[in-house]
């Protein structure tokens, strides 16, 4: 896969606005779909990237005598599985939600919300929120941001289909609910807009892809090298759907350490910020938190 590096975000943008161009939603390249979706990590190191929280595990080595032995264990499902940490939510928070407690795909969307491990991962039909996401935390390390062709995805995902996984897949948020309680065939993830519980959610743009029964990252489910975009090429003018345009899924961007706060900068100078992200008082506060911290490579010369 290209490590595909960005320095500024008229640079992010620009190679965006061509794989647009390239990889079109289909032969037609119909102009009111969203044709990606967006997700920023700020950290690199994060050795399973595409993968939700309840599925994550720590990998440790256990000195037994002479030997090392690696030992792997789930973070949040040692004690318990996924739907006690569910319910555990609920239980502790439908004195302040007014939801049924059968109701569990909302449920889910609340505990994701408030930072509850649940199977679900955020994306964003913003690239700027994508890259603000990237870029606010791990000063020191570098970010990236994936992009997610999500028409082609749309056409893998029902091409994994079995027969009596159809006969099931009813709507999304009936897969989604029969996942949580385990009763669910589907290996893949599935990508779904949530209920938009609060402003934020509404303010970044907010899409979910819940996960299938495959407990795997979506960068080794897609592993394939047919399945990763090409950097665009900047000469090409014209355009051709062909079936490498098609099975493409996945792009990803870099971002160097020493980039964040100066693109934080061209973000926050674009309406992208903290108070912009995260209406209310806490945005506000983070927001003047930010605008007035220093960034030594802000005035080394590289801005």
């Amino acid at each position: 896969m290209n490590n595909n590096s960005i320095f500024s975000l008229s640079e992010y943008i620009g190679i965006i606005e061509r794989l647009q161009k390239q990889y079109k939603p289909g032969i037609l390249g119909n102009p009111t779909l969203k044709t990606f979706l967006y997700r920023g990590i700020c950290n690199d190191r994060y050795e399973k990237k595409l993968l939700p929280s309840i599925f994550r595990k720590h990998k440790h080595l256990d000195h037994n005598g002479d030997d090392e032995i690696s030992i792997e264990n789930y973070i949040y499902q040692a004690w318990a599985n996924e739907i006690n940490v569910l319910k555990a939510f609920i239980l502790e928070s439908i004195a302040y939600i007014d939801i049924p407690p059968s109701d569990l795909v909302r449920w889910a969307e609340y505990a994701q919300h408030f930072g509850v491990p649940t199977r679900l991962l955020d994306w964003t039909t913003s690239p700027l929120s994508a890259l603000y996401f990237s870029c606010r935390n791990d000063s020191t390390n570098n970010g990236e941001v994936w992009l997610l062709h999500s028409a082609n995805y749309e056409r893998f995902f029902a091409s994994m289909f079995s027969d009596s996984v159809k006969k099931e897949y009813l709507t999304r948020q009936d897969s989604v609910a029969r996942l949580l309680i385990g009763k669910s065939d589907i290996e893949f993830p599935i990508i779904y807009t949530p209920y938009y519980v609060d402003s934020r959610m509404s303010a970044q743009g907010s899409v979910f892809m819940a996960w299938g029964t495959r407990e795997e990252p979506l960068e080794m489910m897609l592993n394939d090298a047919r399945h990763y975009m090409k950097a665009p090429d900047v000469d090409r003018n014209e355009w051709t759907y062909e079936l490498q345009h098609s099975e493409a899924l996945l792009f990803r961007f870099h971002i160097f350490a020493d980039r964040k706060q100066p693109l934080l900068r061209e973000l926050d100078a674009m309406g992208i910020n903290e108070k912009t992200l995260f209406p209310g008082l806490d945005g506000v506060g983070r927001y003047i938190e930010r605008k007035f911290r220093f960034d030594y490579n802000e005035t080394a010369g590289i801005v």
